[in-house]
């Protein structure tokens, strides 16, 4: 994913990272919970926040570049298909199935990787609860 800007900042429990995209801004934020302020980090919060931030920059790129494309080609194979001169064995039916077996994988790509991000946010969170009640049971 290509970021033209990044911007994060900390303040008082709350994490705020922003990427910058195509002239589009994408906030993604975090807060700590008040039950584990006494573990309160700036890295946490940033790295969540990032996360969050890098999944709305993926859903625009899906929902704004990607799926319209594929809408656009599928439109015109289905336009082609009802003329009676189609061919689907010329050039250019060829060219235009493969480039939409193309947009398909990187939809899918898109898909998969927005996925990962929510899996590592909620993975990254329990590890995190699961180490402070870990931390907490031994100070008592």
């Amino acid at each position: 994913m290509l970021k033209e800007n990044t911007e994060y900042g900390y303040v008082d429990g709350s994490a705020v990272y922003i990427i910058t995209y195509n002239g589009y801004r994408f906030v993604g934020e975090a807060t700590c919970h008040p039950d584990d302020m006494d573990f309160e980090s700036e890295r946490v919060g940033l790295t969540i926040a990032e996360a969050r931030a890098n999944i709305k920059v993926l859903r625009h790129m899906r929902d704004c570049e990607v799926k319209p494309q594929l809408k656009i080609l599928n439109h015109l194979l289905s336009n082609m298909k009802t003329s009676k001169s189609y061919n689907p064995i010329s050039y250019e039916a060829k060219m235009l199935r493969s480039q939409i077996r193309t947009i398909e994988k990187e939809l899918a790509t898109i898909s998969n990787a927005i996925a990962d991000e929510q899996k590592f946010i909620k993975d990254y969170i329990d590890g995190k609860d699961k180490m402070y009640k870990r931390l907490r049971a031994k100070s008592q």
